[in-house]
């Protein structure tokens, strides 16, 4: 039995949803960039409050610098996931 689940993404309409199964176990999430953002979204939060955190008590000031560094990245992820989300590529059949 293998650790790693099996991912499968399912087209339905306009939206692509994930499949994660592994054994006995499956995860369906519906609307996955949709899901894949939120995930995103709170990471950051949790950099930007963990960084603030690390500023006010004084201690390491420079994790709280790199964890603020990182949740601005986190930021412009976030357009372009919707981005990804509203893109479709077609290969021409010509």
């Amino acid at each position: 039995m293998s650790l790693l689940p099996k991912i499968k993404t399912k087209e339905n309409g306009d939206r692509y949803d994930l499949e994660l199964s592994n054994g006995r176990f499956s995860l369906y999430v519906i609307k996955k960039y949709e899901s894949i953002q939120l995930i995103g979204d709170i990471l950051t939060g949790i950099s930007f409050v963990t960084g603030s955190i690390l500023n006010i008590t004084g201690a390491a000031s420079i994790y709280g610098q790199i964890l603020y560094l990182i949740g601005s990245l986190a930021l412009t992820v976030r357009p372009t996931i919707k981005i990804i989300r509203r893109s479709k590529l077609n290969r021409d059949k010509s």
